[in-house]
């Protein structure tokens, strides 16, 4: 892989180490840069320049970059670095503490909305995009599975259920899961072919949302859930309509939501 293939992590402050070294641990294969100063090394690359002229260095570098700190200090750094929308890399920029991944530039030529998805599915934070686009895309998919299921029984499924219901391909913004299914290969490769970014939902959020969903008692003996499918499409969707409820097939589950408009979701 070279570099210009490659995700930089990058913190300028110790207190973003945990979260920085977190991420890492779910993508070994991103470069984590830290300050010199930190004395932090195990595996991690140190820079001991000012953060503006590292970034200025390496843009070109990497096809990525999560910057943990501030976004201020992201947006003053990158202000003489931008030349237009379809070149550079994508950038998000997470707080210290973990609690957003925000797509701060190149939010689709950059796959900057992608890898904010991809960050907050691995460590719980809240994917922030703002891109008009995305903002049209109104449904989300709640998928679950039995282990190992043939890849054409879930996108099979899917397909019947999105004719069905008359919405295109391209107006499903996210996919949504249980973690317990997060690397389970067919939902993985559906959310690849059709990029649909995966949000990931625990076992205890599920619970704690208390949602009345079609419930199964095997769900709940072998998850520790009422539900997959429609719970975790339903909280993606900041709790919007239930437009196909859950349909089962070869081993397959998927639920449609239409998400809510703003002035009726749920606090």
């Amino acid at each position: 892989m070279s570099a210009s293939d490659k995700t930089a992590i990058v913190v300028i402050r110790s207190e973003g180490l945990t979260f920085a070294r977190k991420l890492r641990q779910a993508y070994p294969s991103w470069d984590l840069w830290v300050p010199k100063s930190s004395g932090f090394k195990n595996g991690a690359m140190t820079y001991d320049s000012k953060f503006k002229d590292w970034l200025s260095e390496n843009f070109m570098k990497y096809k990525g970059f999560v910057c943990v700190m501030a976004a201020g200090i992201v947006v003053r750094s990158l202000s003489t670095m931008i030349l237009d929308k379809r070149s550079g890399p994508g950038v998000i920029v997470c707080d210290e503490f973990g609690r957003h991944a925000i797509s701060l530039l190149g939010g689709h030529e950059g796959n900057a909305n992608e890898l904010a998805h991809r960050v907050a599915s691995k460590t719980g934070c809240v994917p922030v995009i703002t891109t008009g686009t995305e903002s049209m895309k109104n449904y989300v998919l709640g998928v679950g599975c039995k282990k190992n299921v043939n890849y054409d029984c879930l996108k099979n499924l899917v397909a019947e259920i999105l004719k069905n219901a008359e919405v295109p391909h391209g107006q499903v913004r996210i996919m949504a899961t249980i973690d317990l299914k997060e690397n389970e290969p067919c939902i993985l490769k559906l959310a690849d072919e059709f990029h649909w970014p995966l949000v990931i939902f625990s076992a205890n959020e599920i619970n704690a949302a208390k949602i009345q969903v079609s419930s199964s008692s095997f769900v709940e003996d072998n998850v520790g859930v009422p539900g997959v499918c429609e719970p975790t499409a339903l909280m993606a969707s900041h709790f919007g309509e239930l437009v196909v409820p859950k349909t089962t097939a070869n081993g397959c589950a998927v639920a449609l939501v239409r998400e809510s408009e703003i002035i009726s979701r749920r606090p």
